[in-house]
């Protein structure tokens, strides 16, 4: 299932936890721990939006709702350390 993840994020771009979670028919807990594998590898990215608009200044009803996307990234982000020569 770990590939399909890939696969799907990949050619979506991003997805919420909750639409990921229901095109696999599993849990949203059971979908996390499965993106928790790809983010230590650098592959996936987790980012919160609270609202619909992307602020959470409270002027709406949807303000309060706080939406977790996933993002696949094609090239692992690592720390990379380099060392220098003098």
């Amino acid at each position: 299932m770990l590939m399909e993840i890939k696969l799907l994020l990949d050619k979506r771009g991003e997805m919420t936890l909750t639409d990921l979670a229901n095109h696999f028919y599993v849990s949203e807990g059971m979908m996390e721990s499965m993106l928790d594998k790809w983010m230590k590898k650098g592959k996936v990215i987790k980012w919160e939006n609270s609202g619909s608009c992307g602020s959470s200044c409270g002027s709406c009803s949807e303000s309060s709702e706080v939406k977790v996307y996933y993002r696949w990234k094609n090239v692992a982000q690592k720390p990379i350390f380099a060392q220098v020569r003098e």
